[in-house]
This record gives C-alpha cells, sequence and structure tokens, in this order.
C-alpha cells in the first residue's frame, strides 16, 4: 500500500495519509469538502441526523466534546498499547506526592494546593495521566500481550494513519483512522477499551454504538483504495483489575448490513444538507409506538395470575 505524508493542506484526493494529528483528523477542514467519520454515520443511525449534527465539525455551532477520564484512559492506552510515537509530548504522569510549602514535607498529591495548580499550569498542550491511570495501562498492555493474535502480530502495521475517500454517490468525503493498516493480509483491528468484556457486555456494546458499522466502513475505504480486507476484529481489554482482554471478530453478514446501514446513512446526512434541516428521532412520524413482545408476554401473564383475562 502507498502512504503519503500530509502536507498540512485540506486532503484533495484520497489515499492513505500519515503525519495528520489525531486533533486536526477529528476538525473542521480537513478535506477540501465536508467529511464524515464513522463515529458520525454511527450517531446517525442509533440516535437521529439532529444528534449526529450537534456533534459534527462541520457545524459550525457543534458543541465541543469534554475529554472525561475514560476517554483520556483510552487515549493514552492507545498510544502505549499499539507503540505509537510522542506519548511524552502529549501525556504527562503525575506526580504522586508534592513539598509542603512550609515545611518541605511529602505529601498526596492534591490538585488544590497552589503547588499542584503550579505545576499543573505549565504541562500547557500535554494530557496529564494520575500514577494509579499509568500503572492501569501498563497493566492492560502486559494483558493484552498475551492474546495469541496479538502475538501473531495482528497490532502491527501501519499507526496514526488516516484513509479518505469522495463518495461518488454523495459527493462527502468519508474519511477513517483503523488502529492498525495490516502491512501483511487484510486482517484489520481496532483496540476498544471496556468496563468488562463478558459476552453479554460486549454484545450490548457491539449494538449500542454499532460497531459494525465502523468495520463496514473500513472495508468500504481499503476496497475503494485497493487495500486487501479480509476480516475486521475488535481487541477489548478491561480497564480495571483483572485487565482482561478479549478478540472478537465481526461477522462477515453483520459487516454486509454495516455497509447498508452506511449508504443509507450517506444519503441522509446528504439530503439534511440540502434541505439545511437536521431531524431528531421519528420528526414526522406519527405511527403508535407499540409494546414490545416481551412487555405484552409480561403483562399477559400477570394478568392471567391476577384473573383479569
Amino acid at each position: 500500500m502507498q502512504v503519503r505524508k500530509w502536507d498540512g493542506l485540506p486532503i484533495s484526493k484520497p489515499g492513505w495519509v500519515s503525519g495528520i494529528p489525531i486533533e486536526r483528523y477529528h476538525s473542521a477542514g480537513i478535506c477540501n469538502g465536508p467529511a464524515v467519520s464513522s463515529s458520525n454515520l454511527r450517531r446517525c443511525w442509533t440516535h437521529s441526523p439532529a444528534h449526529m449534527f450537534a456533534q459534527w465539525c462541520e457545524n459550525p455551532n457543534a458543541e465541543p466534546k469534554e475529554a472525561t477520564r475514560q476517554m483520556v484512559l483510552g487515549q493514552a492506552a492507545h498510544h502505549l498499547l499499539l507503540g505509537e510515537d510522542g506519548f511524552s509530548t502529549k501525556f504527562v504522569a503525575q506526580p504522586p506526592e508534592y513539598p509542603d510549602k512550609k515545611t518541605g514535607e511529602k505529601k498526596k498529591w492534591h490538585n488544590g494546593s497552589e503547588f499542584c495548580k503550579a505545576w499543573n499550569a505549565k504541562q500547557i498542550g500535554k494530557t496529564i495521566v494520575t500514577v494509579e491511570e499509568l500503572q492501569s495501562i501498563i497493566a492492560m498492555s502486559r494483558s493484552l500481550a498475551l492474546e495469541p493474535l496479538v502475538k501473531e502480530g495482528l497490532l502491527t502495521g501501519h499507526v496514526e494513519t488516516s484513509g479518505f475517500i469522495r463518495d461518488g454517490e454523495t459527493g462527502l468525503w468519508i474519511k477513517v483512522r483503523p488502529d492498525v493498516i495490516p502491512t501483511d493480509g487484510g486482517d484489520f483491528a481496532d483496540l476498544k477499551t471496556a468496563n468488562e468484556v463478558t459476552t453479554v457486555a460486549l454484545m450490548s456494546a457491539i449494538r449500542t454504538y454499532a460497531l459494525h458499522m465502523q468495520g463496514a466502513l473500513i472495508w468500504e475505504v481499503a476496497e475503494t483504495l485497493g487495500q486487501p480486507f479480509e476480516s475486521f476484529v475488535l481487541m477489548f481489554i478491561e480497564t480495571q483489575n483483572p485487565y482482561c482482554a478479549r478478540v472478537a471478530p465481526m461477522d462477515d453478514k453483520d459487516l454486509s448490513f454495516g455497509r447498508q446501514q452506511n449508504r443509507l446513512m450517506l444519503r441522509t446526512i446528504k439530503g439534511c444538507m440540502e434541505a439545511n434541516h437536521f431531524p431528531g428521532p421519528g420528526e414526522g412520524d406519527l405511527r403508535p409506538l407499540p409494546l414490545s413482545n416481551d412487555e405484552r408476554s409480561r403483562i399477559e401473564e400477570r394478568l392471567k395470575l391476577e384473573n383479569a383475562l
């Protein structure tokens, strides 16, 4: 595959591009026309065009997304677990202690103290991670390294590399940023942090966040750019002890559904742009909302028990 170095200008031709900071990738104007990512398409599907537009970087009035500690931990973990360069330039470990102003005695770090406030203020442009968070990241890395597919090189390839194509039907730019672009074969992998990796929890996460649509979009971009695509594998790693890791390959049929969902959402977003209106859930739909079959069964069973039927 061919990867070109980003020249600092808006993307104007399809291809794989390296050197784009993640903040710039997620900002408006990264392409010479409106661009959508997997998260945009997935939010449009799981919520509504209005919810998507409220966070879309191409929306000049989009609300900035506040970084939660979970997000910070995930970002830092990605850097260390995937071997991305420049961890020390983007993240800094918070000292566990600070000296008392009067006695010089070591005290547990407290962001309310003047010393700690001054130290925090000097970390301009860096994200602060606590000692506990750094220890968690290291433990996560050790656990992930034990996975057989990781040992075989599943997470080896191009990192911090973005893919861009211009959709022929809608004219929208499509952008993807796989965690790892394979240099040997077509097995794409994406690393996800999770509270737990039980089957029920992961099935819920895949459904809630429509993660199969992410794999489907990577498939479409890879196919368009002539890059082999054979599978999409989700690598989940717990963010707390015992830091279990789990490999979750996506089913080909689910990925095919994802491509159809992505296509529908591309058309939807394009239509909203032309109408200059991004509707909320069910706007204009006056059909009744029926109870689920399960709820109907529960009601019927109780009515029978109460001799009300």
